[in-house]
């Protein structure tokens, strides 16, 4: 039934895709892009009001009425229109996504899906609203924006919650952003459009998966935001330069939508909507077009400006208001507000107070451009002279002066942009990440991918609208062919198809359903509002928080002290080197203490050793016995001030 509730958001998503292509005039392949932007800010705003779920009610109420009126007599487009390449394709592409993972039931996999992402997204289904101040047991972070998260909820707004709907929400947003670049394509032209939609659905490979993969990639089995994030930022920019009215709205709509998919895309946000301004601005001075007819072009780009302030701001103020979370800095070493961080790079920048710690991070960053293997064709320096190639390609190429002009202008400015954008990453290296990250730039090129994704995916909104005038016949057309199957080549190498989503076997999820059947079992056995303490000896973290996910929304406490991170190792004081992380030296007495002064009557102990059993056998009636052969859950014995012996949990038979 999941399957057939998840068609039924496809169909409401469809009929404001309908209405757009056939009564705005906006290109038929760029709608179903415009329609999901559309939904994810009117359920971020929904949920900041604390209305989600009558929001998604009224939202399958207005489709019903859009497919009605999108078939209205009078309609601007011709339902002709709707035959244009990809139009069709998003929808059968995305139909046959929820198949297949509905099939597949592919699951989350990593750290930050458990710690945010996946969970934000369980929260959400089960409680109805957004996860900010969600009671989860542990320093629960939740400011992270969120688009996303409410995107993977609207495709299971009817049915039980279920992974594999979150991860076919996020997939099907990209077929949408590659959708959209068919509509620079002309129309009985697949040998256009086909290497079209091939190449973005290579581009997040080759841009973000480098060397030799030897596990199974969850690139399109993944909640994570950097992917979307910048896909979404080249979608903003697609629209805008393939769309050859120039109609701001749908660009407008993608940026609110990309400052609340995550905090960076504010800053992508703004490097596009200057870029689009920029473009406006140039191509009105190169027209010579007189200083009175400036200002409704110029009110539309002011008011791009002004939707990716709203958009930013409107979460920080909901922030202020519905948890006690400070939003008034960016956080990490230096406490700063984002405008001082900016302020103070700027200066250290042009040597005011130039710090050595400033000149080390932004030269070894600069250093890394050039030298880090990060990209299947190599470090980021060789992709972006392949942008910046591309873009200056259809320049040269194209017959159209306009795209010509248009074209050679971004192949400036979106360099200044990454400049820009690569200057605001390494300013929070800087100020905000403790020193053992700034040291090693840990994560460099997780911050780098978003910009170069959308990026890459712009300049090929160029080529393939330059393929209709450009002035060697065939020759774009045929190099973006060849270029598309070159990259096709290169993944299949490098990554070969066994190793993903679509060809991996049910091996590669057999661990997460183990833990989910042993995570059912625990919850068979405690009460929903019971606190339950967690052991798992030698986890280094990743435990306590795929568990959590699991048993949510039963209570997972952090189950040991906040210096030393939830879950994890106990052993008594001595028995493991001090400052070993997840470790908790405690004796058998302040371990009791803790447990119960965070009123935990139940100790779910998912891995022990001998250092525990030598530790704090004591505490436990059975003397842990219940625990030597499987996991097992204890419930607090109030009479005998013990830890009962309840059931072992994932034991054979």
């Amino acid at each position: 039934m999941e399957l057939f509730f998840s068609y039924l958001s496809l169909a409401a998503l469809a009929g404001f895709a309908v209405l757009m292509a056939r009564r705005t005039g906006l290109p038929a392949p760029l709608a179903p892009f415009a329609a999901l932007c559309a939904t994810m800010v009117w359920f971020s705003a929904a949920g900041m009001l604390g209305v989600l779920a009558a929001a998604g009610w009224i939202y399958f109420v207005l489709a019903a009425a859009a497919w009605a009126l999108a078939f209205r007599p009078g309609a601007k487009q011709p339902v002709s229109a709707l035959k244009a390449p990809g139009f069709a394709a998003f929808f059968v592409l995305s139909a046959a996504l929820l198949a297949f993972f509905a099939w597949r039931q592919p699951m989350f996999s990593t750290w930050d899906e458990f710690s945010f992402w996946g969970t934000a997204a369980k929260i959400v289904k089960t409680s109805g609203g957004l996860y900010v101040n969600a009671d989860i047991g542990w320093a629960w972070v939740g400011t992270h924006r969120p688009a996303l998260v409410v995107l993977g909820w609207f495709f299971q707004f009817f049915g039980e919650y279920a992974e594999w709907r979150v991860l076919a929400a996020y997939d099907i947003l990209l077929i949408a952003i590659f959708i959209a670049l068919t509509a620079g394509c002309q129309k009985g032209k697949p040998r256009q459009w086909v290497p079209a939609l091939g190449f973005g659905f290579l581009l997040p490979f080759v841009v973000t998966l480098y060397g030799s993969v030897t596990r199974p990639t969850d690139l399109y089995a993944s909640a994570l935001s950097d992917i979307p994030l910048g896909l979404t930022f080249g979608g903003a920019l697609a629209a805008y330069y393939i769309n050859e009215k120039k109609a701001l709205w749908p660009s407008a709509l993608a940026l609110a939508a990309l400052c609340l998919e995550k905090d960076t895309g504010f800053a992508l946000a703004l490097v596009a909507a200057g870029l689009i301004a920029a473009d406006g601005a140039f191509s009105l001075l190169m027209e010579k077009v007189p200083l009175r007819r400036w200002a409704r072009p110029a009110t539309g780009w002011a008011g791009l400006f002004v939707t990716c302030g709203l958009s930013f701001w409107s979460w920080q103020k909901y922030l202020a208001l519905a948890s006690t979370a400070d939003t008034s800095n960016v956080g990490g070493t230096q406490q700063m507000g984002m405008a001082e961080m900016v302020l103070t790079g700027v200066k250290e920048l042009l040597g005011i107070g130039r710090t050595e710690k400033f000149t080390t991070i932004m030269g070894g960053l600069v250093r890394a451009l050039f030298t880090s293997k990060t990209t299947m064709v190599g470090p980021f320096a060789v992709v972006i002279a392949l942008t910046v190639a591309m873009a200056a390609g259809a320049a040269i190429l194209t017959k159209e002066k306009t795209l010509r002009r248009q074209a050679g202008l971004f192949a400036v400015l979106g360099t200044a942009g990454f400049a820009a954008y690569f200057f605001f990453i390494g300013l929070t290296y800087v100020y905000v990440f403790r020193d053992e990250v700034s040291d090693g730039l840990v994560g460099f090129e997780r911050y780098m991918y978003p910009y170069l994704l959308g990026w890459l995916l712009a300049s090929a909104a160029l080529v393939l609208r330059a393929m209709g005038s450009e002035r060697i016949e065939g020759l774009l057309q045929t190099g973006f062919a060849a270029m598309t199957l070159a990259l096709a080549a290169l993944v299949w190498l490098r990554l070969p198809f066994s190793l993903t989503v679509f060809g991996g076997g049910n091996a590669a999820y057999a661990e997460r359903w183990a833990t989910r059947d042993e995570a059912m079992e625990v919850q068979a056995a405690v009460p929903e509002d019971a606190h339950i303490f967690f052991v798992s000896q030698g986890d280094d973290g990743s435990r306590w928080f795929l568990y959590s996910y699991e048993l949510y929304p039963w209570y997972l406490d952090y189950s040991g002290n906040d210096g030393q991170g939830g879950g994890g190792t106990f052993a008594l004081p001595g028995a493991l080197e001090e400052g070993t992380l997840y470790y908790h030296p405690y004796t058998a007495e302040e371990l009791l203490d803790c447990m119960r002064d965070r009123g935990c009557d139940y100790v779910f102990v998912e891995r022990s050793d001998d250092l525990f059993a030598d530790g704090y056998a004591s505490l436990f009636s059975d003397g842990l016995a219940g625990c030597e052969e499987a996991s097992a859950v204890y419930a607090w014995n109030e009479a005998e001030e013990q830890f009962d012996f309840v059931c072992n949990v994932g034991a054979e038979g």
